[in-house]
C-alpha cells in the first residue's frame, strides 16, 4: 500500500510537470490571434509554468532525509552542464547547416557561448537562462536542505518573499501613483540593496521552498485542494491587470508581460497548480500514462521543443497563420509536446540497446 501510495504521489508531480512543460512550448510556439483577449491570458497562465518546474525540484529536493552525498550531487551538477554544453553544440551546428546561420568561429565566441551562457545571434538558445538558473540554485541546495526547522524556514520564506514579489508589486504601485500624479515617488526597487539575495534568484528560491513545503504537507493540501481554482483564477486577474498596467493591454499583440516571474500573482497561480495536483486522492490509468510518458520526459522535450518550432516555422505555420488563435496554438504545443517526448523516448531505447550490444561485445 506504501509503494502505490509513493508512486501516486510521484505521479502527481509528473502530471504537474506535463501541464508546465506544455505551457512552457505554448508560450514559446505563440502562433496567436493578437486581438485576442482569450489568448492573452493563456500567455500570462503561462508565465507560472518556469515557478511550477522550481517549485517541483523544490518539492523532490529538499523533502529528501538523510545525509547529503556531496560527491553524487556534485555529479549530478556535472552532468546537467554537460548536457547544456551538448545541446548548445546541437543547437548551433543545427542553424548552422540547415538555416545557414553564420557562427562566429573565433575561439573566445565559442567558449563563451558553449560554456558561459552566452548567445549567438540568430540560434534560439534564450530559454537555457533556465538551466543557468537551476545549476546555481544546484549548489546551495545542501544549505537548503538545512532548514528545517520551521521557524527557520518561514523566516527564510519571508525574508525572500519580501525582496522578491513585496519589492516588485510595491513598484508597480508606485509607478502608477507616479504616472497618475505626475510627481516623483520614491523608487521601491531601491530596496533590493538591502537584500542578501539577488532579486533575481531570490524569487526562485522561494519557489524551492514553496514547492518542498506544500509537497511536504500533502496531506493537507488534499483537505484544501478545493481553493486552489480560487487561487489560480485571483492570480490570473492580477497578471492580466499587471500587464495593463505595463503596456495598456488587454488583448495579447505580442506583448510579453515584463518581470512575470516576481509577482505575487504569478506565485499564487503556481502554488494553486500545486495544490490542485498534489492533493489529489487519485489518478486514473490515462493519467498515469501522461505522467510517464510527458512528465518524465520534460527535460528532452524542453531542449527539443524550438528546433521542432524553428521547423514548423519554416514550413507548416507560413500557411496556417491566418487562423492562428489559442486553440490552434494549443493544437500545434500538444503536437511539439507528444512528438519531442516520443523523439526522446527513442533516443534514450537506442542509447540503452546501444550500451547492452557494446557490453556484450567488450
Amino acid at each position: 500500500m506504501n509503494t502505490e501510495q509513493n508512486g501516486q504521489r510521484a505521479v502527481r508531480l509528473d502530471l504537474l510537470k506535463a501541464l508546465a512543460i506544455t505551457l512552457v512550448v505554448f508560450l514559446h510556439n505563440a502562433e496567436l490571434n493578437p486581438g485576442g483577449v482569450i489568448d492573452n491570458a493563456f500567455m500570462m497562465l503561462c508565465t507560472s509554468a518556469v515557478p511550477v518546474f522550481f517549485m517541483v525540484t523544490g518539492a523532490i529536493q529538499l523533502n529528501r532525509t538523510g545525509s547529503i552525498n556531496y560527491r553524487r550531487h556534485l555529479a549530478s551538477i556535472g552532468r546537467l552542464y554537460a548536457l547544456v554544453i551538448c545541446w548548445k553544440m546541437l543547437y548551433a551546428a543545427f542553424m548552422h547547416f540547415f538555416y545557414a546561420v553564420p557562427i562566429d568561429g573565433s575561439l573566445s565566441n565559442l567558449v563563451n557561448y558553449i560554456f558561459l551562457f552566452q548567445e549567438i545571434p540568430g540560434v534560439s538558445t534564450g530559454h537555457f537562462w533556465y538551466f543557468q538558473a537551476l545549476i546555481t540554485l544546484y549548489f546551495i541546495l545542501p544549505l537548503l536542505r538545512l532548514c528545517r526547522e520551521k521557524k527557520l524556514l518561514l523566516y527564510l520564506m519571508l525574508l525572500l518573499f519580501v525582496f522578491s514579489c513585496v519589492t516588485f508589486d510595491l513598484d508597480l504601485f508606485f509607478r502608477l501613483l507616479q504616472k497618475l500624479s505626475g510627481k516623483h515617488i520614491p523608487d521601491m526597487m531601491l530596496l533590493t540593496t538591502l537584500s542578501p539575495f539577488h532579486p533575481t534568484y531570490a524569487v526562485y528560491i522561494l519557489y524551492l521552498l514553496l514547492g518542498k513545503c506544500l509537497y511536504a504537507e500533502r496531506g493537507k493540501c488534499a483537505r484544501y485542494r478545493r481553493f486552489a481554482p480560487v487561487c489560480i483564477v485571483l492570480g490570473l486577474a492580477g497578471l492580466l491587470l499587471i500587464k495593463y498596467l505595463q503596456s495598456g493591454l488587454w488583448s495579447w499583440q505580442g506583448v510579453h508581460i515584463v518581470s512575470g516571474y516576481y509577482y505575487a500573482s504569478t506565485m499564487l497561480i503556481a502554488a494553486g497548480l500545486m495544490l490542485l495536483f498534489v492533493g489529489r486522492t487519485a489518478v486514473s490509468a490515462p493519467e498515469q500514462w501522461i505522467g510517464r510518458v510527458i512528465g518524465q520526459h520534460t527535460l528532452g522535450i524542453f531542449f527539443l521543443h524550438l528546433l521542432l518550432y524553428t521547423i514548423l516555422d519554416c514550413t507548416l505555420y507560413p500557411h496556417i497563420r491566418a487562423w492562428n488563435s489559442w486553440y490552434l496554438n494549443l493544437l500545434e504545443s500538444l503536437g511539439i509536446v507528444v512528438l519531442s517526448a516520443l523523439c526522446t523516448i527513442l533516443f534514450r531505447k537506442g542509447i540503452r540497446a546501444f550500451t547492452a550490444f557494446f557490453r556484450r561485445k567488450f
